[in-house]
């Protein structure tokens, strides 16, 4: 593999390099204490389909050094210099360690230039023990002391079959120029975190390879690391450490040529401009609930502000997000607190909507609230609440989003506030408006672990609880269901709407679910084709097995229609 150097065309550095093959570029970035010919078994694998371009890193090899002190940012710099004076044009990156971060880095930093990255044995977010360690390992070698056994032993192990690979490594450990080592050592020790939050920006095709057995480089972290991207993929090979490209250069060349096979995603340049009102009506369409995110400033006052963005993430253990725009008065007290409350608004409760989406001078003045179990403000009478501890905050282009781990929680019988294409959604009000002009009648799918209350209908068959609304109101009648079941249930959303002409009536079906409990009226059955063969309406039938289906994948809809034909919109 022929060495050449070329003098860079930004910053007047020589870049020593090997370049083979031809088409679409690969740039291959080393380690710290490395250089370009540790990729030998990657060269010979990709240069017949690819353009393989592998670097001296600054300080290794051939190439010049860096100034002394440099950072990970100066060593990003250094690579997007050598991709303009190379003309590679949008490029593949893959980076082995130290090389791992530069790679990162640029692909976060010059997006139109990555078309997929590639991080192989790469850090994250060290934790407090590592990270001390390895700044401790700096310290030493820019006071000069150096010792090439310890990594040597880190990388390889006690293994016996690597003594090939081991005797390479160290003569490359061996030759390494002692100021640029210090001052690569020095950038990779501080770097674990420099661009970590922003590899959720990161669009295009990203592996993250290493081996099970890497004490510093660890599977864990790779898999936090594509967790966040959107194309994201991890990669563990078992039985191997640090120098998985030479321990095992067959296993890591065929996931290298999976990962150059990935389809690209288009890039932001040659997409149509989007109109930002069109795009926020597009977005306004999708019908939310309506939220107050409450924490405490860093004067001690309570704040807060109306979120529709808001979602849960995991139950275990258990988070949610809310989405906080970068020009809301309360970001920096938002992105600081140690915790937040996020409330969910009962329908009844618009003006508090209003008063937290303006500019008040006290939000809190005319607001019935108290401190939550973890210290957050929680409101009154809301739908739900949830008092969370900050996990952690995400960049996301003109927002930024708080990840919460719930701490504690509560939720009352009181129907949520909607939201869509700028008009506030009433549910159980839109349904007592429908019962002033309508014979309207109420029925109440009272469901509990994929089993729903069935009662007898009078001509042998089953039936949902049902009664005719009248002047109680739909919000009674269906607690007045649930109360003759003798169970405990939270009314919950409007399931099915539809008109049965035959009978001149007009159906609201009420999902609730159901606590633990015997019912004193009827019997709960299985949502299966086979247990549902006894209920008598085909209306009703059909909406029981649509239940089963949605309940299944946790995906529910809204049917509107007639009795016989209608259609069934998805809901938040």
């Amino acid at each position: 593999m022929t060495l050449t150097t070329l003098r860079l065309s930004n910053s007047g550095h020589t870049v020593a390099l090997r370049d083979h093959g031809a088409g679409a570029p690969v740039l291959l970035i080393h380690g710290v204490g490395m250089q370009s010919a540790a990729w030998a078994p990657q060269i010979d694998a990709l240069y017949k389909t690819h353009r393989v371009i592998a670097v001296d890193m600054p300080g290794h090899g051939d190439s010049s050094p860096l100034a002394a002190g440099s950072d990970l940012g100066a060593f990003v710099a250094w690579c997007r210099d050598v991709v303009d004076t190379l003309d590679l044009g949008p490029v593949n990156i893959a980076g082995h360690s130290m090389g791992a971060l530069i790679a990162g880095g640029f692909a976060v930093t010059h997006p139109e230039l990555t078309t997929r990255v590639c991080l192989i044995n790469g850090v994250y977010r060290r934790d407090a023990a590592a990270r001390a360690a390895v700044v401790a390992r700096a310290e030493q070698i820019k006071a000069g002391e150096v010792d090439l056994e310890t990594p040597l032993s880190r990388w390889f192990g006690d293994s016996a079959v690597d003594v090939a690979a081991r005797a390479q490594v160290a003569g490359w450990l061996g030759a390494v120029d002692l100021n640029g080592y210090a001052t690569a050592y020095s950038a990779f020790a501080q770097g674990d975190a420099t661009y970590a939050a922003q590899y959720a920006q990161i669009t295009c095709p990203f592996m993250a390879l290493t081996g099970s057995d890497d004490p510093n480089s660890t599977p864990a972290m790779s898999r936090a690391m594509v967790a966040q991207a959107s194309d994201g993929h991890a990669v563990v090979i078992e039985g191997h450490r640090h120098m998985v490209t030479l321990t095992a250069p067959h296993v890591a060349n065929a996931h290298l040529a999976a990962w150059l096979a990935m389809p690209p995603c288009p890039k932001g340049a040659a997409m149509t401009p989007l109109d930002p009102r069109d795009l926020r009506n597009a977005f306004g369409s999708f019908m939310t609930g309506v939220t107050v995110v409450t924490a405490y400033g860093k004067d001690g006052a309570p704040i807060g502000f109306t979120a529709n963005s808001f979602t849960s993430v995991s139950l275990d253990p258990p988070m949610v997000l809310v989405c906080l725009a970068k020009t809301s008065k309360n970001y920096d007290a938002l992105v600081a607190a140690q915790g937040f409350a996020v409330n969910i608004l009962a329908e009844t409760q618009i003006d508090i909507s209003n008063t937290f989406a303006r500019p008040v001078e006290d939000r809190f003045a005319t607001v019935d609230w108290q401190n939550g179990p973890h210290g957050s403000p929680v409101i009154a009478d809301v739908s739900a609440w949830f008092d969370c501890a900050m996990h952690k905050t995400v960049e996301a282009g003109d927002h930024v989003i708080l990840i919460g781990t719930v701490m504690a929680f509560d939720q009352t019988a009181n129907p949520g506030l909607g939201y869509a294409s700028g008009a506030y959604v009433t549910p159980a009000m839109s349904a007592e408006a429908l019962a002033q002009n309508s014979n309207l009648v109420v029925s109440a799918v009272i469901e509990r672990n994929g089993e729903v209350l069935l009662v007898d209908d009078g001509n042998g068959g089953l039936a949902l609880p049902e009664t005719v609304v009248k002047d109680q109101g739909t919000t009674a009648a269906v607690q007045s269901l649930i109360d003759a079941a003798g169970l405990t249930a939270q009314p919950g959303f409007i399931y099915s709407i539809f008109e049965d002409a035959g009978r001149n009536r007009q159906n609201i079906a009420f999902l609730c679910s159901a606590a633990q409990g015997a019912p004193t009226r009827g019997v709960f059955v299985p949502l299966t084709k086979t247990a549902l063969d006894d209920v008598s309406d085909p209306a009703i039938l059909t909406m029981l097995e649509r239940l089963g289906r949605e309940a299944s994948i946790g995906s529910f809809g809204i049917y509107y229609g007639t009795q016989n034909s209608g259609e069934v919109r998805p809901i938040a």
